[in-house]
Formats: structure tokens, C-alpha cells, sequence
């Protein structure tokens, strides 16, 4: 007889790291493009961002946040989540002029990045962030006014044209998901 486990697994958590994390809104409704939302949302995750080491990249999507942060301990990254998500609910119901109980759905995904010689985990989850406009909207990096691209570009670390390409040539690129 299998033994059915009725706790999730402990999360893995170390200080010092960098963090791929995503989270959305509740039922995936897209609060998050509407009105004064997004203008709301960048200064917000820059102002709560300040108690991070680093708020490196950034992607808003209609439903979903992608970030990628440096955090000295986890007391720090669970704080952060914890306010930003406060505030920018009572925000949004403002803004929207809403009534729900529900802005973000309970709990954030994340990963700790995994260093290696190359960097691959960072480049591919950071390449992730940005190719989200393109995947969900079709419009390239570059052109997509809410995440920090431009930062990410004159620190060398991915190229102005990236996912700038042409509808035939989608086949052949291979880019992380």
C-alpha cells in the first residue's frame, strides 16, 4: 500500500540568491494592463524593490507578474511579496474602481537560480521574462512598454532585437518555457 503524503514538500530556500518568480492575479483576470495599473505597478515594484539587493528584470503581462530578484535571506523575499501584493491589491480595486476579495491568487512560483560556469539557469529565465511579450501578445521586447528591457539591453545582457524576428522564422527559434 502507497503511503499518501498530506503535506506539499518543504521549498527550497537559500539566502544570498537570485529568484525567478511568477504570480497572478486570481482567476487569471487581466487586471493588470487596464487603466493606471501598470504605471502603478513599476513604481510600486521599484519603491518595495529598494529592500531587495536587487530588482534585476521585470515583465508585466495582463495577468501575471514575472520578476528576477537578488535577496540577502528568505525573510527579506517573503516581506516583499507579502506588501507588494498588499498595497497594489488595495490599489487595483481603487484604480478599477472593483469589488472583490481577490487581486493575486495565493502563493508565488519560484526558483532559485542555479549558478554554473555559462549561467545558463539566469540567462534562460531572464530570456523567459522578456520573451513573455511576445508569447502572450505578440509584440517584441523592444516594443512592449512594461518590464525594464531597456535596462537589461545596456547592461549587454541581451541583445535590442531579441524576439524581433519574422512569423517564418518562429519554427527554428528555441527559446525556453
Amino acid at each position: 500500500m502507497i503511503k499518501k503524503i498530506t503535506h506539499k514538500p518543504p521549498r527550497f530556500h537559500q539566502d544570498n540568491s537570485l529568484y525567478f518568480l511568477t504570480f497572478c492575479t486570481y482567476r487569471r483576470e487581466d487586471y493588470l494592463h487596464r487603466g493606471e495599473v501598470p504605471r502603478m505597478l513599476i513604481d510600486n515594484l521599484k519603491h518595495y524593490g529598494d529592500r531587495l539587493k536587487e530588482l534585476i528584470a521585470f515583465t508585466i503581462m495582463p495577468d501575471h507578474i514575472h520578476l528576477l530578484i537578488d535577496v540577502e535571506n528568505q525573510a527579506t523575499l517573503s516581506n516583499f511579496l507579502r506588501d507588494f501584493k498588499k498595497y497594489t491589491s488595495k490599489e487595483i480595486k481603487r484604480i478599477l474602481s472593483i469589488n472583490t476579495d481577490h487581486i493575486w491568487q495565493h502563493g508565488t512560483m519560484d526558483h532559485c537560480i542555479r549558478f554554473s560556469w555559462g549561467n545558463e539557469d539566469f540567462h534562460k529565465h531572464l530570456e523567459y521574462i522578456f520573451y513573455n511579450s511576445w508569447k502572450h501578445l505578440k509584440t517584441a521586447p523592444k516594443d512592449f512598454p512594461y518590464h525594464n528591457f531597456t535596462e537589461i539591453v545596456e547592461r549587454g545582457w541581451i541583445d535590442k532585437d531579441f524576439c524581433d524576428f519574422q512569423e517564418s522564422t518562429l519554427p527554428v527559434v528555441d527559446i525556453y518555457e
